[in-house]
């Protein structure tokens, strides 16, 4: 099993080097750098990849977001989400990957957008009823977890309700 670190604040400044830890080998390994310096990102495995989303540069709260591939130990840009931020909840539901409040660089949030790896779009997710930053989030199997569908922002209007629905959770296929 493996843990990867990505970014982070060292004191002085926002950081843009991540690291892996093996927990068979116990050993730490610098990676590939990420394109963008971020600090209060979220960082989920997923699929064959690790997504560095959001952030603090030491400037700006981000809408960028990157893609690590460990077989090439590479980045890659990946489209930009609808709303910067820092500090916000991530996880990933029915092959979605899910972003969840945070801040914006001036007030708290309460909206929710998602990530399609298969369509590599961003999607508006409903908002939460309550605005919050420095959150966490975690799915539990079998529990109705999102209420409702998440839709294109070009076509938001088709919103589709559900009820009762419940998601699965993901898991990542990175190598060991």
């Amino acid at each position: 099993m493996q843990v990867y670190i990505c970014g982070g604040f060292n004191g002085n400044e926002c950081l843009f080097t991540a690291e892996v830890y093996n927990t068979e080998s116990n050993q730490w390994t610098v990676i590939a750098p990420m394109r963008s310096r971020r600090s209060g990102i979220g960082v989920i495995a997923y699929g064959e990849h690790v997504y560095a989303v959001g952030g603090f540069d030491g400037a700006n709260r981000l809408r960028s977001a990157e893609a690590y591939s460990p077989v090439a130990n590479t980045w890659r840009t990946i489209p930009t989400m609808f709303n910067p931020r820092s500090n916000f909840g991530i996880e990933v539901v029915d092959d979605l990957l899910f972003v969840v409040g945070g801040f914006n660089g001036f007030t708290t949030t309460f909206n929710v957008e998602c990530y399609d790896e298969k369509t590599d779009e961003w999607y508006d997710a409903h908002d939460m009823s309550i605005y919050r930053s420095a959150l966490s989030c975690c799915v539990v199997p079998g529990l109705a977890n999102v209420g409702e569908y998440a839709a294109r922002r070009d076509n938001f209007t088709g919103l589709a309700l559900r009820d009762e629905v419940k998601y699965s959770a993901s898991t990542s296929t990175l190598p060991v």
